[in-house]
């Protein structure tokens, strides 16, 4: 199958397949049909407010396209399930999606991979939830205040995100436990985990970081 043109593949040396969708703008069908969710899927989306559910059901509509046309299947065909940590995985390959607001960018990969894509905060939403992370990354975002530290908050949680995907334990593991750093390049806390940030093709307002657990 090929990939629907509304979602952009972006180009990197990384060993991954990237698609970036912007739900309000070209790929606005993934907002407007849902015939490729299972009855599950639909269920669990009407747990949500009305905005939050067509934002989480976007998301899962992008990821079927994006492993059908990967895995040459029908969508509405393809097996997704939870593992213990509630993750969502696929049989014959690893993948990652993550969304923000109308933008959903989805992974996929031969090796387990996080994936996040954050917009940036307001100043003060950003200046509460420091409390969140290490230490160490607190106080090199103390020296910086207003849009610029927003902006470092919003990069360092996308790495943040990614590198507890890859772990597969999400956000269950206190984000505060381990180091990746707000500097130039993230750094990893685990020997097996590369952490990388994504700037080609993010639009701006955002940061995106991708981790592989090799």
């Amino acid at each position: 199958m090929t990939i629907d043109p509304s979602l952009a593949e972006l180009r990197t040396e990384l060993p991954a397949s990237l698609f970036l969708a912007d739900t309000a703008a070209e790929a606005a069908w993934a907002r407007e049909d849902d015939s490729v969710l299972t009855e599950q899927e639909r269920n669990y989306a009407r747990e949500f407010d009305a905005e939050a559910a067509t934002t989480w059901s976007a998301g899962r509509v992008v990821l079927r396209h994006v492993l059908g046309a990967h895995l040459d299947r029908d969508p509405a065909g393809i097996d997704i399930r939870l593992d213990s940590a509630g993750k969502p995985r696929h049989d014959d390959c690893e993948f990652s999606v993550s969304r923000s607001r109308r933008l959903v960018i989805v992974a996929v990969a031969d090796d387990p991979v996080g994936l996040d894509i954050e917009a940036v905060p307001e100043p003060a939403v950003a200046a509460e939830a420091l409390q969140l992370v290490h230490p160490r990354e607190r106080a090199e975002l103390d020296q910086l205040s207003g849009p610029e530290m927003a902006a470092e908050f919003a990069r360092l949680w996308a790495r943040k995100e990614a590198f507890l995907r890859a772990m597969s334990t999400g956000l269950a593991r206190d984000p505060g436990m381990d180091y990746v750093g707000s500097g130039s390049l993230p750094e990893s806390p685990h020997p097996d985990v590369d952490i990388f940030d994504l700037e080609s093709g993010i639009p701006e307002g955002h940061f995106a970081a991708i981790a592989f657990n090799r």
